[in-house]
C-alpha cells in the first residue's frame, strides 16, 4: 500500500511558508513559486515526494485539492488517484492534468522534480481556465530545474523532527492512512511498514505519550511490550496494548514476559469493560478491601497466584503455616469463599485482578 520514495529534499519551517507579497531573490524554493505565479498570473504550489506541500505562492481559484494540501495539511483521495491515474511519479517533463469535477480538482500542470535518478517531488500549477500554452511549457521546465537544484544543494531548512512528531501524533489519535503513508516516506522505512510499542525506550523509535516509545520493526518481531507487530497505520492500538500490559505488571501480573502475547488469562481483566465493577464479579472482594490493613487481601492473591500451594504461599509472604491457614479462615469468614477448595475461588480471583488492575492505572 505504501510506496518507498527516496527522499534528499529537507523542509521548510513553518515562517518560511508563508507567503510575502514581494518576489524573493536568490535561488529558495519561495522564490521558485513566487517568481513562476508572478510569470504566469496562476498560483503555484511545490510538494516532497509524499505529496507534502513544502512551499507555495498567493493562490486564487483554488480548488479542494489545493485546499486539502495547504489549509488542511492532508490528501484528497483525488490527489492520489490523480498521481496513480496520470504516471506522474514517472513523468519525464511537464504534464497536462485535465479537470476531474466530481472531485472538485481543477485543471493543473505538473513537473515532476528529480535530484539524479532520484524523485523528490512536483512542482503544481493550477491553470482552472487552460491559460497555459505551449509557448508556457519552457517556464515550467526551467522553474522545475530551479527547485531541484534548491533541493540537491541542501538550502531548504530543517523541518523534518517537527513533522515526524505531528504525524506520529496523528497516529497516536488514532488510524490514518495517510499519516502512515507520510510517515513511512520520512522515516525512509520499506513498504508496508510494522511497528511495536515498547515499555521501555532504547535508541531509536519515536516517543509517544507515557513514556512509551514506537519502533519500527519486522512482522516476525517478537517479544514487544505491545506484543506482536501490527501495520504502522495501528500505532493508537500498539500503544493501548501496550499501556495496558503495563497497568497489569503494576497490578501483579506474573506473566513469562512483560508482552501482550503474554497475559493469557490477564486478558480477560484488562480487556474488561469500564462499567464492569470488581463485585459484580465476586462481591468478596469488596470486603476485602474494606479490611485496616491489606494482609487478608494480599494474602488471596498471592495464594491464589499460587494455585493453592500452602507452603509456597507461606514462604512467599514469610508466614508460619499457622498464620497462613488462620488468615485463610478469615478469608473464608468475610466472602464466603474458602479458597482451598471452593469452586468460586475463580471468581473471587478475577475480582481481585480487576480491582488491582483499575488501582494501577497510570495517573
Amino acid at each position: 500500500m505504501f510506496t518507498r520514495l527516496f527522499r534528499q529534499s529537507r523542509f521548510l519551517s513553518a515562517d518560511d511558508r508563508l507567503y510575502h507579497p514581494r518576489v524573493e531573490t536568490g535561488d529558495t524554493l519561495q522564490a521558485v513559486v513566487d517568481e513562476l505565479a508572478q510569470r504566469l498570473d496562476l498560483s503555484v504550489l511545490i510538494e516532497d515526494a509524499s505529496q507534502w506541500a513544502l512551499c507555495w505562492s498567493a493562490q486564487t481559484d483554488v480548488d479542494d485539492v489545493r485546499l486539502q494540501s495547504i489549509l488542511r495539511r492532508g490528501l484528497t483521495r483525488a490527489a492520489v488517484d490523480m498521481v496513480d491515474r496520470f504516471g506522474l511519479r514517472q513523468a519525464q517533463g511537464p504534464v497536462h492534468v485535465p479537470a476531474v469535477p466530481e472531485a472538485d480538482m481543477a485543471p493543473r500542470w505538473c513537473v515532476p522534480l528529480r535530484v539524479d535518478e532520484s524523485f523528490v517531488g512536483w512542482l503544481w500549477v493550477l491553470d482552472p481556465r487552460d491559460r497555459i500554452g505551449q509557448t508556457d511549457v519552457p517556464a515550467l521546465a526551467d522553474a522545475a530545474e530551479r527547485a531541484v537544484r534548491v533541493i540537491a544543494a541542501g538550502s531548504v531548512p530543517e523541518d523534518e523532527d517537527r513533522q515526524l512528531r505531528d504525524v506520529v501524533g496523528r497516529l497516536e489519535r488514532g488510524p490514518d492512512v495517510e499519516a502512515a503513508r507520510r510517515l513511512t516516506v520520512l522515516a525512509r522505512l520499506r513498504d508496508d511498514p510494522f511497528v511495536v510499542v515498547e515499555g521501555q525506550s532504547r535508541l531509536g523509535g519515536w516517543r509517544l505519550s507515557g513514556g512509551l516509545t514506537a519502533y519500527p520493526v519486522e512482522a516476525r518481531y517478537d517479544g514487544a511490550t505491545s506484543g506482536r507487530p501490527l501495520p504502522l497505520v495501528e500505532l493508537r492500538e500498539a500503544a493501548r496494548r501496550a499501556r495496558l500490559t503495563l497497568q497489569a505488571l503494576r497490578a501483579g501480573a506474573l506473566p513469562a514476559r512483560p508482552s501482550w502475547d503474554c497475559l493469557h488469562a490477564w486478558r480477560l481483566v484488562v480487556e474488561a469493560p469500564a462499567e464492569l465493577e470488581p463485585a459484580e464479579i465476586h462481591p468478596g472482594v469488596t470486603e476485602l478491601r474494606r479490611q485496616k490493613t491489606p494482609d487478608l487481601l494480599i494474602t488471596a492473591r498471592t495464594f491464589l497466584d499460587l494455585g493453592g500451594d500452602v507452603q509456597g504461599t507461606a514462604e512467599a509472604l514469610h508466614l508460619h503455616r499457622t498464620t497462613l491457614y488462620y488468615r485463610l479462615d478469615r478469608i473464608h469468614d468475610l466472602t464466603g469463599v474458602d479458597l482451598r477448595n471452593s469452586p468460586a475461588r475463580s471468581e473471587l480471583d478475577l475480582a481481585l485482578r480487576l480491582a488491582a488492575f483499575r488501582d494501577a492505572a497510570a495517573p
